[in-house]
């Protein structure tokens, strides 16, 4: 920073660096013989004193930025560790004494500016970022566009895709999915049939290939046969009940019905119908003199053909 007062010149260094590019606002305190400069609004840092009170006014030279060949012709000195030429970048917003001054109305002798340095707060959103030596450009986030990221994008319909085993893909206002490989379907949610299945019917199953490349029915639970399609003739039934106790003097009731699992039916070859699965359970007893207990229980709860009991 470099003053010139009319009748006397005073050459004062700045205390902090702005040659870096960036976009800086800078104001200088001038108060009694002190001189103070603020960089980005932040804390005054003194430039030293001055042998006497400056005056300012109207035609008071100000330079900023660096110092016109023709007034280093003139005396001033420019320093081992710096340059008066040497800036680069953008400052806007200078104030004196906070009073803001006009850099737009062309002051006599411009050497080296550049139009369009503008202030970094014209992007509505995102980051900031100069681009050369003569403007500034947007770095919108993933909800914005436009040249200042003043415009809402509107969200990706993928955001609340379906695809499973796939890809989604935009695609105007929806999307599509591209299934990996082995699946198929609009949301990629079915596998594929091999090769070996097709025209291989599963009633109640899946078709899947055996190690030895064929195709074999995987049925559901309660279906059975070559192609799922028959209904085991061992299928127990449930049943739920109240369960009784008799004892002397009183009679014992379960509190809710419980449920079992029958075994009716019968099976080929001389096999029976009969409980496969079982587990124990606890079931609580009220009883009519008004006590009550629990009970452990092995109740059934699948049927399957076994030998018959002699």
């Amino acid at each position: 920073m470099l003053f010139l007062e009319k009748t006397a010149t005073q050459q004062r260094q700045d205390v902090e660096s702005v040659s870096d590019g960036l976009f800086h606002t800078v104001e200088l305190l001038i108060q009694n013989h002190s001189l103070s400069l603020v960089v980005d609004k932040g804390a005054p840092k003194s430039l030293g004193k001055l042998p006497r009170q400056p005056s300012v006014d109207y035609n008071t030279q100000l330079y900023i930025g660096g110092v016109p060949s023709a007034v280093m012709a003139s005396g001033l000195r420019s320093g081992p560790d710096r340059s008066p030429q040497a800036f680069n970048g953008c400052i806007h917003n200078v104030r004196i004494n906070g009073e803001l001054q006009d850099l737009g109305a062309a002051p006599r002798g411009m050497e080296g500016i550049l139009p369009g340095c503008h202030s970094c707060s014209v992007c509505a959103q995102g980051a900031c970022r100069q681009r050369g030596e003569t403007g500034v450009s947007c770095e919108c986030p993933p909800s914005r566009s436009g040249p200042l990221c003043d415009q809402k994008t509107a969200p990706s319909p993928c955001q609340s895709s379906r695809c499973v085993h796939g890809l989604c893909v935009p695609k105007a206002s929806s999307y599509i999915c591209h299934c990996a490989e082995g699946y198929t379907g609009q949301y990629c949610d079915r596998r594929e049939e091999p090769q070996a299945c097709r025209g291989h019917q599963c009633g109640h199953g899946e078709c899947r290939v055996t190690d030895s490349g064929e195709p074999s029915c995987h049925c559901q639970p309660g279906y059975t046969g070559p192609t799922c399609d028959a209904e085991p003739a061992c299928q127990g039934e449930v049943v739920r009940e109240l369960l009784k106790r008799h004892q002397p003097m009183k009679t014992c009731t379960s509190t809710s019905k419980i449920p079992r699992v029958e075994c009716p039916r019968a099976c080929d070859g001389g096999f029976c119908c009969a409980p496969s699965k079982s587990r124990r359970r606890k079931v609580v007893f009220k009883c009519t003199d008004g006590t009550s207990y629990s009970e452990d229980m092995e109740t059934t709860l699948e049927c399957g053909c076994a030998k018959c009991p002699l």
